[in-house]
């Protein structure tokens, strides 16, 4: 465990002294926009890694203005021979803050068996959502909080653009999303059940790594450092200690650079799923839970870039969830939805059925070339922190 010292009473450091400022104004920023998370009492619980970005948010909720009712939780990923000792040291220091903590224990190596093709940190990524979003239904918290800094924010979109990515994974991570945790993955064998929703917001979004480390360092915050962060055995490991510093030979701001553009894209992709919410209901209806109908004509005049998005509008409102939808079968059925002189079907993942007529373009759930008992897959991703 570490412990970063700073200096005593009247001995305060400018960086020290600007790296509070700047998470306090990134905290009233975030209370700005979601008002409702940040209202006094509200009860939020908090991701604790104990490493230095989830300690310098735990302690500045709980050092401010906003009288939040304040939980901490760790994730115990059984990954390590030592982690169950961590998550003790953890569970320790959030003590020492005068906050109650939950510990959750998962075993990810046993997860990931059962789905071929996944890296071990999309499947810690889903097991520690999943664990999330049960305590946070268990205490009744409006909202989970995480820690993650515009540093994650650029690593993220240029994972995203290594792998192949659309305007979405451009935008990254959002600082209010929505998750539904049964989408992310099979439910955990430690889990009873799953909530439907699960509220994820990240207030330090716009927060430089650095300045984290300085809050912490300033306020002689202990942390507990997690040895996987410094493998290359991992991929966003590999983009955060090698890809990105040879970009800052390029631009010293890339990382910057990369969160504005992120922030941009995010912007974008908001302003094109409020234009498609409203073009999907008028080109589409839906005769029963498991049909949707499409006007073709109303269909056809469309850029092909909104066809592609109503269509996953149209997936998505069948099946639950896109997180293991690839790009080449939205775009081969674009192509046969064009190209179809008249009848034809063409077959979507999931088991859902394209039908190409005339005068519509219906998406069958269950179609009659596939069983109605067709189980879930759960393919790669690229995936987030």
């Amino acid at each position: 465990m570490a412990k970063l010292e700073g200096g005593g009473r009247g001995a305060v450091r400018p960086a020290g002294a600007r790296a509070r400022e700047t998470v306090r104004r990134c905290l009233r920023a975030a209370a700005a926009r979601l008002p409702e998370v940040f209202a006094p009492g509200t009860r939020l619980v908090v991701g604790y890694s104990g490493g230095q970005d989830s300690t310098c948010l735990l302690h500045a909720l709980t050092h401010s203005r906003f009288d939040l009712d304040i939980l901490a939780a760790h994730i115990d990923h059984s990954l390590r021979s030592d982690s169950a000792a961590d998550a003790q040291r953890v569970a320790n220091l959030a003590g020492g803050m005068h906050v109650g903590i939950s510990v959750r224990r998962v075993d990810v190596a046993a997860y990931r068996q059962a789905l071929p093709g996944w890296s071990v940190q999309q499947a810690a990524r889903t097991a520690r959502y999943q664990a999330l979003a049960t305590i946070a239904q268990a205490h009744s918290a409006a909202a989970v909080l995480v820690a993650h800094t515009a540093d994650d924010q650029a690593e993220t979109l240029l994972l995203h653009l290594v792998r192949g990515t659309g305007l979405t994974g451009l935008a990254g991570m959002r600082m209010d999303e929505t998750l539904r945790p049964a989408s992310l993955g099979p439910r955990l064998a430690e889990l009873d059940s799953l909530p439907d929703h699960l509220r994820l917001v990240r207030p330090l979004l716009r927060v430089p790594r650095s300045t984290t480390l300085a809050y912490c360092a300033e306020l002689g915050l202990a942390l507990v450092e997690d040895a996987s962060n410094q493998s290359r055995a991992y991929t966003r490991n590999r983009v955060r200690l090698d890809l990105l510093p040879a970009l800052e030979a390029f631009n010293p701001a890339i990382r910057t650079v990369l969160a504005r553009t992120a922030d941009l894209a995010a912007e974008e992709v908001a302003a094109l799923d409020a234009l498609v919410d409203d073009l999907h209901a008028v080109v589409s209806r839906a005769p029963t839970p498991d049909v949707l109908e499409y006007d073709r004509r109303l269909w056809s005049v469309q850029p092909r870039a909104l066809q592609r998005r109503l269509l996953r509008r149209g997936l998505e409102s069948l099946v639950g969830g896109l997180i293991d939808v690839r790009a080449a079968p939205i775009e081969d059925a674009l192509d046969a939805v064009q190209s179809a002189a008249s009848a034809a079907t063409y077959h979507l993942p999931y088991g859902v059925e394209l039908c190409i007529l005339p005068l519509t373009v219906t998406l069958r759930l269950h179609g009659e070339a596939r069983t109605r008992t067709l189980p879930k897959s759960w393919g790669p991703e690229a995936s987030r922190v």
